[in-house]
């Protein structure tokens, strides 16, 4: 990562060196193409932006995308406080909301938006032209309505949100076939949990013929960071069958319990192999589709070992394979969510 010497640098994780793999999703987001062509950078607009890390797969984090809307927003010509032209939005139509970025800002996702009172806050990323995740200046951010009203907020880069939790759930596979990989998952799975925000609550769940809860118990929300110690506690041993569609299942419908206003939930799975447990997994992939779409959030799955992406088609959100080298990936794969997640910044709409 090559930077200007004056810019200020907030680096949560750094030495990220690998490229994202060419399946890795992307952020769907929109940029003005023709407004970045027009730029000439003939001063230093970015002394203030801070770089918070780069993931090396990119995950799709973002809430909504509407394609009417953008193309409304690209016409618009919508202008920050510093009077420059974005380089970038986002919008959620729902929510009658756009935001926009200038500066080194290339792409923006709205992760979630939450009402409190007569206010909402938003919890956006935004992303340089490599991938870079960034808390740019205030005077870079504006935030309008849909019809391109602007309106009030607040925006402190990389302040802790306000109002928003963050329910993360992990589900482990401690099938037979997963012996050779448990300590590399506890480690990977430790060290992601310690990487997350404050205002993250995970849950940890075990899963071979039957599904368990490990981490908290049924009823309670744990911060992440504390729910990593909860590897302290032995593991059963490795053995019997991959239930994993049943696992799925208990991590879509039963996130951390967290009360008061959340983003929409995160689920992790790693696994080694296909469901054997499932008498017809096309139905119940069906069924888990649709449960998700109605709920929200996302899920991610790491495949250690046996990779069938196909079989959790139309459901997961992103899938890597491990290959080979099992552990390396999986490190890579918890260290780039943890810096996305982290990389999360607080804009507030309605606050002087």
């Amino acid at each position: 990562m090559s930077l200007k010497p004056w810019v200020h640098t907030f680096v949560f994780m750094a030495l990220l060196a690998l490229a994202a793999p060419a399946h890795a999703q992307r952020f769907t987001i929109t940029t003005p193409d023709a407004e970045l062509r027009g730029m000439v950078a003939v001063s230093d607009p970015d002394r203030l932006t801070r770089t918070l890390g780069k993931p090396e797969i990119q995950f799709d984090l973002a809430a909504s995308h509407d394609t009417l809307l953008d193309l409304r927003i690209r016409r618009a010509g919508l202008k920050l406080p510093n009077g420059k032209t974005a380089t970038a939005f986002a919008s959620h139509a729902e929510s009658n909301l756009v935001i926009v970025a200038g500066g080194p800002v290339a792409q923006i996702a709205i992760a979630v938006i939450t009402p409190e009172g007569s206010t909402r806050e938003a919890l956006v990323l935004f992303k340089a032209a490599d991938g870079t995740l960034l808390a740019p200046a205030a005077d870079q951010v504006a935030v309008f309505d849909t019809a391109f009203n602007r309106l009030p907020f607040t925006y402190s880069p990389a302040a802790i949100p306000k109002h928003t939790l963050l329910p993360v759930t992990l589900l482990l596979d401690i099938s037979g076939s997963m012996t050779g990989h448990m300590k590399d998952v506890v480690n990977a799975a430790q060290s992601f949990m310690a990487s997350l925000p404050l205002y993250a609550r995970c849950r940890i769940v075990l899963f071979n013929d039957r599904v368990q809860n490990f981490w908290p118990a049924p009823g309670q929300a744990s911060v992440c960071a504390a729910a990593g110690f909860a590897f302290w506690k032995p593991l059963p041993e490795p053995a019997g069958g991959t239930a994993l569609l049943a696992a799925i299942d208990d991590g879509l419908q039963n996130p951390p319990d967290v009360s008061g206003p959340h983003m929409q939930s995160i689920t992790l799975v790693v696994t080694d192999g296909v469901d054997t447990g499932a008498l017809d997994p096309a139905r119940v992939v069906r069924r888990l589709a649709a449960l998700k779409a109605a709920r929200g959030g996302k899920l991610f799955v790491f495949w250690a070992g046996v990779a069938d992406p196909q079989h959790l088609h139309g459901l997961a959100d992103l899938q890597i394979e491990g290959g080979a080298d099992v552990k390396t990936e999986l490190e890579r794969f918890f260290r780039a969510l943890g810096v996305s997640l982290s990389g999360l910044q607080s804009v507030r709409i309605g606050e002087r």
